[in-house]
Formats: C-alpha cells, structure tokens, sequence
C-alpha cells in the first residue's frame, strides 16, 4: 500500500507537471511562430478532438491488460518522444497533425491513472492533490525559464517530466499484474449500459458545460494576465498559486462533501466558477487576479476530485472505469474542444475579457441544467 501511494503520487506529479508545462505556455508558443488566435484555438480543440478517439481506442486495451502499468507507460514514453519533435514546427498543418498525434497518446494517461489509483483502494483525493502540486510547479518553472530561455523550453521540460513517469512505472510495473475488471465480462455492452443510466448521461451533460471552460482557462489565462498588464514571467508565479491552490481543496473536498453531500459541493463550486469568470471577464488589474487566486482552488480542487467520485457513484456496477473514460471523452475533452475553438474565435473578436464572459455564460446553462435535472440532490 505504501509503496503504491508514493508511486501513484509521484505519477500524478510528474504527468500534471507535463501539462503545467505545456498547457498555459503553448498558446503563447503559437503566438510567438505566428498563428493567429483562430488558428490557436483551432490547434488545441484539435488535439483535445483527438483526446475523444483515443479514450475510446486505449479504453478497449486498457480494460483487457495485463499489467496496466505497462499500458500507461508506453503511453508516457510516446508522449515525451512526440513532444521534443513539436519543437521546430512551423508550418500551420503539419504543428495542427502533430499535435493531434501528440494527444492521442498523452490524453488517456490521466484517466487511466484516475481509474488505477481507485482500482487499487487508494485515497483517490490525497493521492490526486499531488496532480496539482506538479501542475502548479510545471507553470511557475515553464513561466521563469521562458521568459529567460525563450518560450521553446517548454517542449523539453515537457519531455523530461514524462520521461520521469517512464521511470516510476517501470519500477511499479515489476512483479505487477493489475486486477482485471471487476466482473469484466459484464463490461462487454457497457456503452449500451452507460447511457440507459439516465442520471449518469445527465451528469455528463452536465459537466460538459463546466469541464471544458477550467481546462480552456490554462491556454487564455496568459493572454488575460498580459492584457491586464502582467508579465510572462507573472504568468507563471500567478498559475503556481492558483493551481497550488488546487492541493488543499482536493485534500478538503471528501470533508466538504461529507458535510454538505457530494451532490452540493459542486453545485457550490460551479457557482464559484461563473463568479471567477465574470471578474476576469472585466479584465481587472493583474495585482487583481493574482489577488483571486484561490478561486481556482475552489473551483477546480472540488470538480476534478468530485466529478469522478459522482460517475462512479452513478456508473452501473462493473463499468465504473468506462464511466470515468466517457466523462473524459465527453464531458471533458468534448467540452474543451468546444471551449477552444469558440475561445480562439471570440480571442481574435473580442479580446481576452470576450473569451472569459463566453466562459462564464457556458458554466451558468450548466449550473441551470444541474439544479433543473435535479443533480444537486443526493443519490440514494
């Protein structure tokens, strides 16, 4: 058990590190070789497009490995590999395929150790605030050096952290066969399953209206912050606190929802979300927004923990883990894509308080659909 919680934990640092470096920077990146924001915005939606295929394609194969270490690392190291190539890219159609390439194999990696890490018993909310942590640490170290370095860095930093997870799960993978699905040959038929549970498929629709706009917010966050005059080097301190922010509430949340119920916790989270949105929208002073940065704690610390404990809790018994991959695929990666692809537009339009407003008025008819479906409620 022990030896599991310091793997896991140390997986969950150095992959979210990965996407801390990438996330926030790369439209910054794409901004610096020249794209325009419709074509930033069309290059992310793509990848996270990608994101949708590959859940389903690695779910099939995830479901029926062996040794589901093994699986994540290969994706791992596909990922770091892909990463360095980006570098160098110039041209609009082929950054756009490479960077679809590079989701394919990176976007399974978290939900796959989401679903790992419960498969195994572990404390998910203890284990996952590490995710966070290294998120948190990736932004502040790829905001420093690119402003010193040149914005390129983040490509090898990014290769690095998931080199790093190669490392750790060989090492966990010894002597390791992951348990098999629980009742496996029940999760044959389990999309048909899925989507008869009513409550479940309107969770999803649900969170499809607030997934997207929190994962959206890490590329235009920076295009916010400089225009309410901060730095690219502030970028990434404000993100540190923000997204560190992120460890204590996802520490917190299982209290929070023991006192309040699950079901209430993240209405009050999504709540918090339209307000953090609108502010931002006005494009308030940076000493402004780096004042608000627990904000992000509150919001994303209790969805990100909460959202998949709720599909669990809703998932028809022995399609748990396949619940968890369609909330990513659809509720997630799908939401995104439509957050990104809108962002971009309204970005070139409207400018970055355009793009936040549009964020905002996305989280709001999810709240509404949350109350009108009846979610807030508890489960019996």
């Amino acid at each position: 058990m022990e030896k599991n919680y310091v793997g896991f934990s140390g997986l969950y640092t150095f992959s979210y590190m990965a996407l801390g470096i990438l996330t926030p920077m790369i439209g910054q990146y794409l901004n610096h070789i020249g794209f325009s924001g419709t074509q930033i915005g069309t290059i992310t939606a793509a990848g996270t497009c990608t994101a949708v295929a590959a859940s389903a394609v690695w779910g099939r194969l995830y479901d029926g490995s062996r040794n589901k270490y093994r699986l994540i690392l290969g994706l791992c190291l596909a990922a770091a590999i892909i990463g360095l190539l980006l570098l160098g890219i110039t041209w609009y159609p082929l950054f756009l395929a490479a960077y679809s390439f590079l989701y394919f194999f990176q976007a399974p990696i978290m939900a796959f150790s989401d679903s790992l890490t419960l498969e195994e018993q572990l404390p998910f909310s203890r284990i996952r605030k590490f995710g966070a942590v290294g998120f948190a640490v990736g932004v502040f170290v790829a905001g420093i050096l690119s402003e010193h370095m040149g914005i390129g860095i983040i490509f090898y930093l990014y290769s690095a952290s998931f080199f790093l997870c190669v490392v750790l799960l060989f090492s966990m993978s010894k002597g390791s066969v992951s348990r098999q699905s629980e009742n496996g040959h029940r999760a044959r038929g389990g999309y048909k399953r899925i989507f008869k549970e009513k409550r479940l498929v309107q969770l999803i629709l649900c969170i499809f209206f607030v997934g997207g706009t929190n994962v959206a917010n890490n590329t235009y966050f920076s295009f916010l912050y400089l225009e309410a005059g901060g730095s690219l080097a502030g970028v990434g301190l404000v993100m540190l606190f923000m997204v560190g922010s992120e460890a204590p509430f996802m520490q917190w949340s299982a209290k929070l929802a023991e006192a309040f119920t699950l079901e209430k916790t993240i209405a009050g989270a999504i709540i918090i979300s339209i307000v953090r949105f609108l502010v931002y929208s006005c494009v308030p002073p940076s000493f402004v927004i780096a004042a608000l940065f627990f904000l992000q704690g509150a919001v994303n610390g209790i969805i990100l923990v909460e959202f998949v404990r709720y599909v669990r809790k809703l998932a028809p018994k022995g399609c748990e883990g396949l619940a968890v991959s369609i909330y990513y695929a659809l509720g997630s990666s799908g939401s995104t894509i439509v957050c990104q692809l809108i962002g971009g537009t309204v970005l070139d339009v409207f400018g970055p308080g355009g793009v936040y407003l549009f964020f905002a008025i996305f989280n709001l008819i999810g709240l509404v659909l949350y109350f009108a479906f009846g979610m807030h409620k508890e489960a019996l």
